[in-house]
C-alpha cells in the first residue's frame, strides 16, 4: 500500500464544532423515527427498543467497517475519503447519541413522560458523542499511518 497522507482529526473537529449546535435536530430525527415506527403499528416503547438496538449494532459495526475500508484505501479513493468521513461522523454521531440515550432514559419515560424527562437527554447524549468521534479519528490517523 502506498503511503496515504490524510488527517481524519481536522474534519472531525470541524464536524464536532457544528455538532455542538445541532443535537436537537438529530434528536428530532430520532423521535420522528419512533413516530414513524409507531404509525406503522409498533407500540411506542417497543419502537424505542428497536431504535436503540439498531443504533447500537450500527454504532459498533460502522467503525469496524470504516477501519477495514481505510486499511485498503488507494490514492484513487483518497479523493472521496473526506466525504465518506463526514457521512461516517454523522451516522456514528446519531448512533452514539441514541445508544447512550438508552442509558439515561427508558422507553416508558420517553413515550409516556414521567419523572420530568421529555427526551432532552438525547440532546445531552449527542454532546457526549463528540469526544468519542474525536477519539475514533485519532485511531483512524494511527491506522492509516
Amino acid at each position: 500500500m502506498e503511503n496515504i497522507n490524510f488527517d481524519f482529526l481536522k474534519p472531525t473537529i470541524i464536524f464536532s464544532v457544528i455538532g455542538i449546535f445541532v443535537p436537537g435536530f438529530t434528536a428530532i430525527g430520532l423521535i420522528g423515527t419512533q413516530m414513524l415506527l409507531s404509525s406503522g403499528g409498533i407500540e411506542c416503547s417497543i419502537s424505542w427498543k428497536v431504535i436503540w438496538t439498531l443504533t447500537t449494532i450500527i454504532g459498533i459495526a460502522l467503525p469496524i467497517t470504516f477501519i477495514k475500508y481505510i486499511r485498503n484505501i488507494t490514492i484513487e479513493k483518497l479523493e472521496t475519503l473526506k466525504t465518506k468521513l463526514i457521512i461516517f461522523n454523522l451516522v456514528e454521531y446519531v448512533c452514539i447519541q441514541s445508544s447512550i440515550g438508552s442509558l439515561f432514559s427508558n422507553s416508558k419515560i420517553l413515550c409516556y413522560g414521567s419523572g420530568g424527562q421529555n427526551g432532552i437527554e438525547l440532546v445531552f447524549t449527542a454532546w457526549l458523542a463528540l469526544p468519542i468521534l474525536v477519539v475514533l479519528s485519532i485511531i483512524f490517523n494511527r491506522i492509516i499511518d
